[in-house]
């Protein structure tokens, strides 16, 4: 596949809604923007020099995302660090700030870093089962397990902590090495 051919081809995957749910993606996963741009950079490059790797097209956001996470996975491996926090959700709603978003934000912050994974994906980035499933190599049945569980750990930390609307939600963080 020739360079012109094989940017063409790539641009035409990569979509703004595709380009969001990865950015989104990556975001959920480091702690500060900055390391965040690194990553979803290190992953575009990855997909872009293996896009031709790719059988089935439609497939590309999910196999995108599941560039995304192996690189984030790489990296972490590479600091030798536990899991890290996820300091910032997106926005679910948008316009004026909505302390309810806020406090389910904060919620989910308390989840797992699995639980809060696999809610991502399917909730906020709109994959389907099969799709998640590319994203966290697992089939679509282990995650309709899995997005079960995480729905039930989600329920009982919101009937546990749920505080008066306006609670501040910790934003930002440090950064670390570059990817």
């Amino acid at each position: 596949m020739s360079s012109l051919t094989r940017q063409q081809s790539f641009e035409a995957a990569l979509d703004s809604q595709t380009y969001e749910s990865a950015w989104r993606y990556a975001r959920r996963l480091t702690d500060c923007r900055e390391d965040a741009e690194d990553l979803l950079q290190a992953a575009l490059t990855h997909a872009y020099k293996r896009h031709d790797q790719l059988r089935d097209p439609a497939r590309f956001k999910g196999w995108l995302l599941s560039i995304v996470r192996t690189q984030f996975l790489s990296w972490r491996r590479s600091l030798q660090v536990r899991p890290r926090t996820v300091s910032e959700l997106p926005q679910l709603s948008t316009g004026e700030p909505d302390p309810l978003a806020d406090q389910l934000a904060e919620v989910m912050l308390k989840l797992p870093e699995p639980q809060r994974e696999i809610l991502s994906l399917f909730y906020i980035d709109g994959l389907n089962l099969e799709e998640t499933g590319q994203v966290l190599d697992v089939d679509p049945a282990a995650v309709r397990q899995r997005l079960y569980r995480a729905r039930q750990a989600l329920r009982r930390k919101l009937d546990s902590s749920w505080e008066p609307a306006g609670a501040a939600v910790s934003r930002g963080g440090d950064c670390h090495e570059t990817i």
